[in-house]
């Protein structure tokens, strides 16, 4: 292609040296064209054919799978609609919830039985209690929260039924006359345990009746307030951990255990009820510890804020006080590689 356009080159400066002749201009020009329009569709052809093939391997993953091939064609068409990686809709439950909304919003006749297959088949139909919910849809049944209107008004309900288009929420033991109606804003917000405070805002579609029950008909929504339950995410762990502390009379004890939790502000670590009764433990004394972490020495000094029975041990929580920079980067890096892991158990479990 470069020596060709060499040649067009050439022709043209001896075209111009020559005099400018008005014939043999426009077969330069013509020469230019065609080049460029054969490099325009020779790349053309090319990303056809790439395009192609990342179809079919697209749909082959899909099936390995156990997706049809009509369910793996939804996700292709409409995760490249809203410009997702189809690829990741097959591995992640956030971009594979919005290629389905991106669905039901353009098929007023969706099929929800589709839906529903596709869902479970990829596993996407709960999240863990401490993985942070994506939508509404996640919501799971038989929650309990409070539905709050404009004015203030409070009303008690529970998540009574969900499709991919709505939230039906039962009004708890509450009969009409009701302090907001069809179309009126309101807020619900409830308490998921292990995880955080939730609300969202929506507009009421409708309130009806149902076997004496007054029903609240919402639209789902991505739009959630979430205040986390704790400050950090914990993640469980089984490693060993060194701790350090000092008695009353200053001399050092070392204490070798394992790990039972960790988070990017602080630790948990337990003993046998028989091996603590040898400790000297008490809340607000200050500790040293030191554990291995995807290769990683960490040390740290911390201050013990808690002491919990547990069956037969007995845990102790760790804040962290004094940790390099170093070593909290290792740990944030290890609890998202956890979440990562745990979502990738949940929702796709490949060798099963």
């Amino acid at each position: 292609m470069d020596e060709r356009v060499n040649i067009l080159v050439q022709a043209w400066k001896k075209t111009v040296e020559q005099g400018v002749n008005p014939k043999h201009l426009i077969l330069v020009f013509l020469a230019f064209g065609f080049i460029f329009l054969s490099v325009y569709l020779v790349s053309k052809i090319k990303e056809f054919l790439r395009e192609k093939y990342k179809r079919k391997l697209f749909i082959d993953n899909a099936e390995g799978l156990g997706l049809t091939e009509k369910e793996a064609e939804i996700l292709w068409e409409y995760a490249n609609q809203i410009e997702r990686d189809p690829f990741l809709v097959l591995e992640y439950k956030a971009p594979f919830e919005k290629v389905i909304q991106k669905y039901v919003e353009e098929n007023p006749d969706y099929d929800e039985t589709l839906i529903r297959s596709i869902r479970r088949k990829l596993h996407f139909e709960e999240l863990p209690e401490m993985i942070p919910l994506i939508s509404t849809k996640d919501i799971e049944l038989y929650q309990t929260g409070n539905l709050i209107t404009k004015e203030g008004k409070v009303y008690p309900v529970a998540l009574y039924d969900k499709d991919e288009k709505y939230s039906y929420w039962y009004l708890i033991d509450r009969q009409p006359p009701f302090a907001f109606k069809k179309g009126d804003r309101v807020r619900i917000r409830f308490l998921r345990s292990e995880d955080g405070m939730y609300t969202f805002e929506e507009n009421v579609e409708d309130i009806f009746n149902e076997g004496n029950k007054y029903i609240v008909k919402i639209p789902h929504t991505f739009n959630l307030e979430r205040t986390q339950r704790r400050k950090e995410v914990r993640i469980k762990i089984n490693k060993p951990v060194e701790i350090i502390y000092k008695d009353n009379k200053g001399e050092e004890h070392y204490v070798f255990t394992r790990l039972e939790d960790l988070s990017s502000e602080g630790l948990k670590f337990c003993l046998r009820k028989i091996d603590a009764q040898k400790e000297n433990f008490h809340i607000g004394m200050d500790l040293k510890f030191s554990f291995e972490l995807n290769g990683e020495k960490i040390f740290g000094e911390g201050i013990l804020k808690n002491i919990v029975e547990e069956s037969d041990n007995e845990c102790y929580g760790i804040h962290f006080q004094k940790i390099d920079k170093k070593s909290k980067e290792v740990i944030l890096k290890f609890i998202q590689q956890e979440q990562h892991k745990l979502l990738k158990q949940i929702h796709k479990n490949k060798i099963r």
